[in-house]
């Protein structure tokens, strides 16, 4: 049987993330082979993986990724609150949102077979990671938007937001998706973008607020409620968050940017 040294258990280690004792005992029943130790690992995690599918994965948290090409977000699920906030899932779940924005995949499935970098699949990189957080974990959506990137995930995890822009946005471009995050309603990002429903529903009763006003008043007024309508709903237009004396479209134009596109997810909600 081949020598197990220290630095080979320490490199499996390194690679899985599991304990000291787990690397030694998967290289011992590998002959001391490091790669085989490894996968025979991602076996053993995988059909526990498996077994541990019908608990409920109703925990969870969003990851976010943003370059100068593209942001993406995913909700990735868990069992408990606990691991929601562990650095592990954390991890995994902005890298889940850093493949999708690199591969443009926002399928979950296809997203799962897809390789990373290091030549694992997403599959692979879940089983890994389970075999340290020991919970059942699933990838419940993707999102990615094209344009130079920019996101911003709440503390806890719950509520992840990103922005994708025509120039690079920079930290503005963060706290414009911090506003994204804390704001419940935006229809979208200009007013092009809102459902013509929704719009000729607002105007009808704008309209019938200023019913018996002579016609150019009546005209002046609807304009007035409908602009305040879209300034409440459109994300250019909203007061910025963070000073409400002038709204998100001309924070970005002051920092060199316009916005084309945002996304907002918040675990639990579609």
């Amino acid at each position: 049987m081949s020598e197990i040294t220290a630095k080979a258990v320490q490199r499996l280690r390194s690679r899985t993330g599991l304990a000291m004792m787990d690397c030694k005992k998967a290289l011992v029943d590998s002959n001391g082979d490091e790669a085989a130790a490894q996968q025979a690992l991602r076996k053993q995690f995988a059909d526990k993986m498996t077994e541990r599918s019908d608990k409920e994965a109703a925990n969870g948290r969003i990851g976010a990724y943003a370059d100068e090409s593209a942001a993406a977000l995913a909700e990735v699920r868990c069992e408990t609150d606990f691991v929601a906030t562990n650095d592990k899932f954390t991890d995994l779940a902005n890298e889940i949102a850093r493949q999708c924005a690199r591969t443009g995949i926002t399928e979950v499935e296809a997203l799962k077979s897809s390789k990373l970098e290091d030549g694992r699949t997403v599959t692979e990189l879940l089983v890994d990671a389970f075999g340290v957080i020991k919970e059942n974990m699933s990838i419940k959506r993707l999102i990615r938007i094209e344009g130079a990137g920019a996101c911003y995930v709440h503390h806890n995890g719950q509520v992840g937001s990103s922005l994708a822009a025509d120039h690079s946005p920079g930290d503005a471009g963060r706290q414009i998706c911090m506003h994204i995050a804390s704001t419940p309603m935006i229809l979208g990002t200009v007013r092009e973008d809102v459902e013509p429903g929704a719009v000729k529903e607002a105007h009808e009763k704008a309209a019938e607020e200023a019913v018996g006003k002579p016609p150019q008043i009546m005209e002046k007024i609807v304009a007035g409620k409908m602009n305040k309508w879209y300034a409440e709903r459109v994300l250019v237009e909203q007061p910025f968050v963070i000073d409400d004396k002038k709204t998100v479209g001309a924070f970005g134009k002051e920092h060199g940017f316009a916005l084309k596109s945002f996304a907002k997810f918040e675990v639990g909600r579609q």
